[in-house]
């Protein structure tokens, strides 16, 4: 082996400013990667019926042809080592690690070498990377879907949310469509939910924060030139410079999008090398550039094609309920991700693209912080554009000031709109197939089920964006966690608006 070189991720939190996930120190023998992991404001209630974090670590290897591959990592518990407070929770697949604070600890994560051992001989590679996302684990139990107010929210016979209280097959017959609005019809459920479809009872994993532009950059940095031209919106082949995943037709609309070419590719020869650079200064990934802004402009073809390639899937609609609302809580009509039906709009930018990202309006009472309704030519038109993840957390914030999700997930509504997998549509052939880290000669996924990314049939975008309004409750809602007004649109093309998170 040549070189190898691990990335250092910096993502934010529901309690800290930065959770400053770092990993360092790489070093390669044999089969075993060894290296520093680090990061703050980590957690392990599960002793005491809570959820933890955890940090999900999986390798690519370049081959002496250039390409990158997924690397399978041991499923033996006894081959990888940790420091005293980290355990590691391998997977039965292969295809990473979870790494997390033992049960009963929680704090800051300092400095700490963990060892993985891979399947393969490492040394057969050229080069090695190293990716890390955080996630949220949500725990097994009993959860309510729907809220009975919001459009086209899931409602029993009685007109009230309906209560999953396991993952066996469910009869949409007894589920019914609250349709409050005549403007438009909704998108009928499934005849039927099967065992398989995932529907939130039981535990998974689920990114903390939503794909961050630094991260699809990395991403498209592993895939050949056929893979990039369709993952982008604009050539591979365009000059430095160029920004690669906005309308082409409007190159200076960014919508706060800085994903750029650094260095142009050549079809049939090398792929392009992506990064950040919104301030468009001679720098890539500088401390001004909005590395850690959600990924805007992302369709199902290209969110989908990244979880693939990072061994995670989709999430359903069912399962978004879930991590939002939590177990066995009664919904609030037109609730928000936060539990309560109030937010206040978050669109006047402080620290612009740094780390420290966030802005200057503060929540009120029982309002939500949240990036949304910055659109409206008579505020000023707002922001227009997304944030950094996890840009209103700070060390004192509660889960109403942080505008978190039950569980400690991050802006489940607004910034960007979640794409997850509908009980209609053809989604309920979703089976929760997990990604095997390898994506098709044309950028697409290429797991089953996983609905069409050319159509999008099956995809139902939730949670509302940076765009989106809230009315009263009962009217126009987007950020409402039962909404699914939009049940009849399709994530087929790239929006300034768009994005998602994945599971596991």
């Amino acid at each position: 082996m040549r070189w190898l070189l691990s990335l250092l991720f910096t993502f934010f939190s529901l309690l800290m400013l930065a959770n400053n996930l770092a990993v360092t120190n790489a070093s390669v023998e044999g089969k075993m990667v060894r290296f520093d992991i680090s990061w703050d404001n980590s957690w392990n209630l599960t002793d005491e019926g809570g959820n933890r974090d955890a940090v999900w670590l999986f390798l690519k290897g370049r081959t002496s042809s250039g390409i990158w591959e997924h690397i399978n990592l041991a499923s033996e518990d006894a081959v990888h080592y940790a420091g005293e407070d980290l355990a590691i929770e391998p997977v039965t697949d292969g295809k990473g690690v979870f790494v997390m604070l033992n049960a009963g600890v929680f704090g800051n994560v300092s400095p700490t070498q963990i060892s993985i051992s891979a399947t393969p001989d490492l040394n057969e590679y050229n080069q090695i990377r190293i990716f890390a996302i955080e996630m949220v684990y949500i725990p097994k139990g009993p959860f309510y879907l729907g809220d009975g107010a919001s459009i086209s929210s899931l409602v029993n016979t009685n007109g009230e949310p309906v209560l999953v209280s396991s993952e066996e097959a469910l009869d949409p017959l007894g589920i019914y469509i609250h349709n409050p609005n005549t403007e438009f019809t909704p998108t009928q459920l499934a005849a039927a939910l099967p065992y398989d479809f995932p529907k939130g009872f039981d535990s998974f994993y689920v990114m903390k924060y939503e794909i961050s532009q630094l991260q699809y950059a990395d991403f498209l940095n592993t895939l050949t030139y056929n893979q990039q031209k369709n993952r982008t919106s604009l050539p591979p082949s365009d000059a430095k410079g160029t920004f690669a995943m906005v309308n082409p037709y409007a190159p200076d609309s960014l919508y706060r999008n800085g994903i750029a070419i650094f260095k142009s590719g050549k079809e049939g020869s090398h792929p392009a090398v992506y990064g950040v650079n919104y301030n468009a200064n001679s720098t890539y990934n500088d401390d001004e550039d909005g590395v850690h802004r959600a990924a805007n402009f992302l369709n199902w073809a290209d969110l989908s094609a990244y979880l693939d390639w990072a061994a995670l899937r989709p999430i359903t609609e069912m399962e978004y309920e879930k991590i939002c609302r939590g177990a066995n809580i009664l919904p609030v009509e037109g609730e928000l991700a936060w539990g309560t039906s109030l937010a206040v709009n978050a669109n006047t930018v402080m620290n612009d693209g740094t780390i420290f990202e966030t802005v200057t309006e503060k929540p009120t009472e029982n309002s939500g912080l949240a990036n949304f309704g910055n659109v409206v030519a008579i505020d000023g038109w707002g922001l227009r554009g997304v944030l950094r993840t996890g840009f209103a957390a700070t060390t004192s914030t509660s889960r109403i000031d942080a505008g978190a999700a039950y569980y400690g997930v991050m802006e489940m509504s607004g910034n960007v709109w979640e794409q997850t997998i509908m009980i209609g549509a053809g989604g309920e052939l979703f089976t929760g197939l997990l990604g095997d880290g390898s994506i098709d000669e044309n950028g697409n996924a290429n797991q089953q089920g996983w609905c069409n990314p050319n159509t999008a049939l099956g995809v139902l975008i939730k949670g509302g964006a940076w765009g989106s309004a809230i009315s009263d409750v009962g009217s126009w809602r987007d950020l409402a966690v039962s909404d699914r007004f939009y049940s009849h649109l399709k994530p087929s093309t790239r929006r300034n608006t768009l994005g998602g998170r994945g599971g596991r």
